[in-house]
């Protein structure tokens, strides 16, 4: 039996034997099942990324319809809320002391026109304001954030005269004829020497502000909600009444300057009562008074006056430069 077993010949025929009952080709239809599931599971991953694509670029398509588009950034009109930041800043922070025209006082130099101050650069100017200057009494202002200070330091540019030409929409010489006519401007104003003293002089009025902030100031005198400006009522012991701006102020005395510009000055024991008007003593209805052309001729006169100021300014300091040198 053990030789039967291991003789070649009869392993041989039970080889072939063996082949006879396996079915034929099993192993080859084996390895192509292998390969048909592979070719299988390749086009079910296909499929799959092919559908998750379209989904993802169906939804992307839907959102982007839906999501209003963004209107592009006005460089100019972040450039003014600059400007006007700077300003408020400016008018409550440093007008105490340094002015409102940055040209100085009792309490501050000036910090427009000084030549020392206009050649310091920015970071410089932004040290001083964020640091102070103890010695010579001013204060330090880190408590604002560093895009106050910048808009601080850009503002005071414009105080020193380092604004842009601006093209002035309007005939700068109609705005005159109605500054000292029929919009009586003047009967409050000072403007090139001419006019009244109760309110502001506007000669340097437009080296500061846009055209369209010179509108805004015109016909929306009331927007800027500066006590300073407002009417003050005083009623003494004896029955009188003064009304006008108050120019100074104390615990025991009130100095209020008449829209005639005569001043008065009360001891405050010796009045009744003092009311304070918010309005502006500036109307508010030049908005529906005038056209928009006219107020357009206004605000260029306004523009036009504050440069050609400049420009004589700098001219004399040339010519007076000139003859020092001869």
């Amino acid at each position: 039996m053990l030789r039967e077993a291991i003789n070649p010949a009869k392993a041989k025929r039970g080889a072939r034997a063996w082949r006879s009952v396996t079915p034929a080709g099993l192993g080859t239809k084996a390895m192509n099942g292998e390969k048909d599931f592979a070719y299988l599971k390749v086009r079910r991953v296909s499929l799959w990324l092919g559908v998750s694509s379209y989904c993802l670029f169906w939804v992307t398509g839907m959102s982007s319809q839906q999501q209003p588009l963004r209107r592009p950034v006005n460089e100019s009109q972040v450039e003014s809320r600059s400007s006007a930041e700077g300003r408020r800043t400016f008018e409550t922070r440093c007008a105490l002391c340094h002015g409102l025209d940055g040209r100085g006082g009792e309490r501050a130099p000036n910090i427009a026109t000084k030549p020392s101050v206009q050649r310091q650069p920015d970071a410089r100017i932004f040290r001083i304001i964020h640091d102070g200057v103890p010695e010579t009494g001013m204060p330090s202002f880190a408590t604002l954030d560093p895009a106050r200070i910048n808009a601080l330091v850009a503002y005071l540019r414009l105080l020193q005269g380092r604004m842009e030409a601006e093209e002035i929409a309007g005939d700068p010489r109609n705005g005159k004829t109605l500054f000292f006519g029929r919009a009586r401007c003047s009967d409050c104003h000072l403007i090139e020497g001419q006019g009244g003293f109760i309110a502001a002089d506007l000669s340097a009025f437009g080296r500061t502000h846009s055209m369209d902030e010179t509108r805004e100031a015109i016909t929306n005198p009331n927007k800027a909600g500066d006590p300073s400006t407002g009417i003050a009522v005083v009623s003494t012991h004896d029955g009188q009444k003064y009304s006008g701006i108050v120019r100074n102020e104390d615990n025991f005395s009130l100095q209020l300057q008449a829209v005639d510009g005569g001043f008065h000055l009360f001891m405050k024991s010796d009045l009744e009562n003092i009311t304070k008007q918010p309005q502006s003593l500036m109307p508010s209805t030049y908005g529906s008074t005038l056209s928009r052309a006219e107020l357009d001729d206004l605000a260029s006169f306004l523009m036009a006056a504050a440069r050609d100021r400049k420009s004589d300014a700098a001219s004399k300091k040339k010519s007076s430069k000139n003859a020092k040198n001869e």
